[in-house]
């Protein structure tokens, strides 16, 4: 099979479902293994059949990773083929195994999921009485071993309010920190509780705030790929200077702990299995000349009514395809797109939460300082140059 245009820069694996937490905005309702969870042998086949493809990173995650048994040997062998590491953990398990391991590895980041200031709140959201208390003790041991620590938040209207007790808390300790909102994709999480348009909004004018008040140095943030593009007054509230449309299958996979393979692990939904290792390598499922066809064959026609129109179709493709799935139904119909929202909250017949005429928009992030943000996501903490 000839190779195709693409190569995947990061691989997110779920490497288990099993999990010590019951988190209510799990998009994977993680707590059990799957019957069919990959074994090491496996596992270890497949991390040098994503080297053959040209992989250059590997995010390893769960459920909770570190309840797998081999999880340093599989870990190691992503590292000995010389792709990146990165590891995202719910922070609760310790001991001085992992602290050696994770030191030796050299990780690009080790992700911790931490989604309230108030511990009481932030354990109530992961269903496990202290569960901050040990997050938090997970993330200063890290930073005492010198590891390039990031917090993943998670929000919805539980903790909307959360984020400046948050930043507080993140601020000039060297972490990065990345914030997402939470889809319904779980069956643990009630729909009531998504981010409603304005809340939405709300994050990014937050992200944005934070990004314009504190130098990439003090508190490195970004928006996750769910959290708006186009706008005409925020800055790209994420790493990037502009959104180029959904990654999935063109940057970025997905592996389910079975071995499904997708385009991205957040859409949860078996009709966009690409295929399986155990059937198939992920080298063939990558370069199939029919794989990923909804984002590297995408055409503008195949938009929905609230992409079709839009000036941007052609470069965003429809925003987030998890986001629009959730809300649409639909691929390529992101509702969330900051430039749609803006329309109808910064109306000119001043109908909206803001008038037109307060807008003040503010400049375009200069590139030095996107330059050291990706550094610092990339593992670096040097100081500012």
């Amino acid at each position: 099979m000839s190779e195709c245009a693409y190569k995947p820069a990061c691989v997110v694996w779920e490497l288990t479902l099993a999990c010590n937490l019951k988190c209510l905005h799990c998009g994977s309702t993680s707590g059990g293994r799957r019957k069919t969870e990959l074994s090491t042998a496996e596992a270890l086949g497949l991390c040098g059949d994503l080297a053959r493809t040209g992989c250059r990173g590997v995010a390893l995650m769960g459920g909770e990773p570190f309840l797998r048994k081999d999880f340093f040997k599989i870990a190691s062998r992503v590292r000995q083929l010389g792709m990146e590491l990165s590891v995202i953990t719910n922070g609760t398990i310790h001991s001085e195994e992992i602290f050696d391991n994770l030191k030796g590895l050299a990780p690009r980041a080790v992700a911790v999921s931490l989604d309230a200031a108030r511990p009481e709140l932030h354990d109530r959201i992961r269903g496990m009485d202290g569960a901050f208390k040990k997050s938090s003790a997970f993330i200063d041991r890290c930073l005492k071993e010198g590891l390039p620590v990031s917090v993943i938040t998670t929000m919805h209207r539980l903790n909307i309010k959360e984020l400046p007790g948050l930043r507080d808390l993140i601020k000039g300790r060297g972490i990065a920190w990345q914030v997402q909102t939470a889809g319904a994709e779980g069956g643990r999480f009630s729909k009531d509780l998504l981010l409603d348009a304005e809340e939405f909004y709300a994050v990014g004018l937050f992200v944005e705030a934070c990004r314009r008040e504190f130098s990439p140095e003090e508190l490195p943030v970004i928006g996750a790929h769910d959290l708006g593009y186009n706008s005409g007054l925020l800055k790209n509230v994420s790493l990037y200077e502009k959104w180029e449309g959904c990654q999935a299958g063109t940057a970025v996979a997905g592996i389910r702990s079975n071995g499904d393979v997708l385009g991205c692990l957040a859409i949860n939904d078996d009709k966009f299995v690409e295929g399986n290792v155990l059937t198939n390598s992920f080298y063939d499922i990558w370069n199939g000349p029919g794989s990923f066809r909804y984002t590297r064959g995408f055409r503008k026609e195949q938009a929905g009514g609230n992409c079709s129109a839009c000036a941007h179709v052609e470069t965003c493709k429809g925003g987030c395809n998890e986001m629009s799935l959730m809300k649409t139904g639909a691929i390529h119909n992101d509702p969330y797109c900051f430039f749609r929202l803006e329309k109808e909250l910064f109306r000119e017949d001043g109908r909206g939460i803001f008038a037109k005429k307060d807008l003040k928009p503010g400049a375009q992030p200069a590139a030095p300082a996107l330059g050291r943000l990706a550094r610092i996501f990339a593992g670096g903490r040097g100081k500012r140059e």
